[in-house]
């Protein structure tokens, strides 16, 4: 089941207890919340595009095969600022979707 956002949609690969799998589509011009997770970590592979990727206080741009990993608590965001992104997530802890702080949204969601 493929669930839509406004920065564009995501769907479950693989869902196990204590880790998931999601294939995220970002489209280009939008971009996720900066946010956190309390009871998760993240690892991302970019599969198509090149994300502009905000891990803590460091910004960097990211190429198709590159991975990345989002520590518990570690404050995150992925923007598509020059065409469409797909990246898979590999979520690992508790992966709940109610587990998202957003400390900035450009879509007024809490």
């Amino acid at each position: 089941m493929t669930v839509a956002r406004p920065w564009g949609s995501w769907k479950v690969v693989f869902d196990k207890d204590d880790f998931k799998v999601k294939y995220l589509c970002i489209d280009k011009g939008r971009r996720l919340s900066l946010q956190r997770h309390k009871n998760r970590s993240e690892s991302w592979v970019v599969v198509k595009g090149h994300p502009l990727v905000t891990r803590g206080d460091t910004q960097l741009y990211m190429q198709p095969e590159e991975m990345i990993h989002i520590g518990q608590g570690e404050i995150h965001r992925i923007e598509a600022c020059k065409d469409d992104v797909r990246i898979i997530e590999v979520q690992h802890g508790i992966c709940d979707e109610n587990d998202i702080e957003r400390l900035e949204d450009d879509y007024e969601r809490k």
